[in-house]
């Protein structure tokens, strides 16, 4: 049974008590933590929206000119400006909701500089683990799925413990050794909720209408509309799921032999 006020936890839970934290903590950052959740979403929609107006209305539906787009310095600029703006206010709006989670007062302003500040770190470990990802996919691709499994705490382990580039790479893999499957399976369900989140709310949205030439803007307007929404909503759900993950394994190294007790903390 999911409880209605989220507490962080003082002992290693189950599989179940993992993601009834990480619904607890969703529920207590949806009112506190959307706006910083909210930006990256707009973000992308005005983006969509400026490359969408690049293509003439009769060449939206033409492979050969949405290629030309995606090869153009408008869509790589583009692209590169909002990937900024995206580690950014993911990784404000997870120090957000680690502050809310360990009981401790903070501001948007301040998520957003700590953001700010660790941009650069997330940026040399989001390319560290794509090429180790796909190094590992391309060799015998088991390895590449190990990969992003060991390392998918690197930056909840960057903001608790204000961790390098390397040390937090390192930190999610130590954490996540001897856990793999278990971490797997709690992201995997948490995957699979925000799927069906995703569904019923597309359905309730109409977002299965067709976006066809002849598509009505009021149509057009809804599905950008329902998209944000949906985004934003889920945008804090990852979060969430990853940092009772790592509050989780944190109790778990600390208990076993060899563990430093202040792991436990979290922070």
């Amino acid at each position: 049974m999911v409880n209605s006020v989220y507490t962080q936890p003082s002992a290693p839970r189950t599989i179940g008590g993992v993601l009834d934290d990480a619904i607890n903590l969703y529920r207590e950052c949806i009112p506190r933590s959307w706006p910083l959740a909210l930006a990256p979403e707009v973000a992308l929609a005005l983006t969509n929206i400026h490359l969408e107006s690049k293509l003439p209305a009769y060449d939206r539906h033409d492979p050969a000119a949405i290629l030309s787009m995606l090869r153009s310095s408008d869509f790589v600029i583009s692209m590169l400006l909002y990937f900024v703006m995206l580690l950014i206010f993911n990784l404000a709006l997870t120090d957000h909701m680690h502050r809310i989670a360990t009981g401790r007062p903070g501001s948007t302003g301040r998520s957003l500089g700590v953001g700010v500040r660790l941009l650069p770190r997330a940026a040399g470990a989001s390319l560290v683990i794509a090429l180790a990802t796909a190094v590992g996919t391309l060799l015998l691709i088991v390895p590449g799925i190990y990969l992003a499994g060991a390392l998918m705490l690197t930056f909840v382990a960057m903001i608790v413990a204000d961790l390098g580039a390397l040390q937090s790479i390192g930190e999610s893999y130590r954490l996540i050794k001897g856990h793999w499957w278990r971490s797997a399976t709690i992201y995997t369900v948490a995957t699979m909720i925000a799927l069906a989140f995703y569904l019923i709310l597309g359905l309730l949205a109409g977002l299965a209408a067709t976006r066809g030439p002849g598509a009505g803007a009021l149509v057009v307007g809804l599905h950008r509309l329902a998209s944000v929404v949906i985004g934003t909503l889920m945008t804090m759900w990852f979060p969430a799921v990853l940092l009772s993950i790592y509050y989780d394994l944190s109790l778990r190294r600390a208990e076993s032999p060899g563990g430093l007790a202040g792991d436990a903390a979290a922070g």
